[in-house]
């Protein structure tokens, strides 16, 4: 018997998840509003302003 081709557009195969049916859509459910709010912040035009948190790397006490 030949094997069932996999859709590599399935979702539990595209993110590697193993969940039932019912989870897998509450998750994907949220990741709906997640992903709104991610398309609103790349669309802010913010030119030259830098964000409000910036990443320092810490100074060894070797370094000081």
């Amino acid at each position: 018997m030949p094997e069932t081709p996999v859709d590599p557009t399935d979702p539990q195969v595209l993110t590697g998840l193993n969940l039932s049916p019912e989870r897998f859509a509450e998750i994907a459910a949220a990741f709906v509003e997640i992903r709104a709010e991610i398309d609103l912040l790349r669309s802010l035009d913010l030119g030259e302003t830098h964000p409000a948190v910036v990443f320092h790397p810490v100074v060894g006490k070797s370094d000081k």
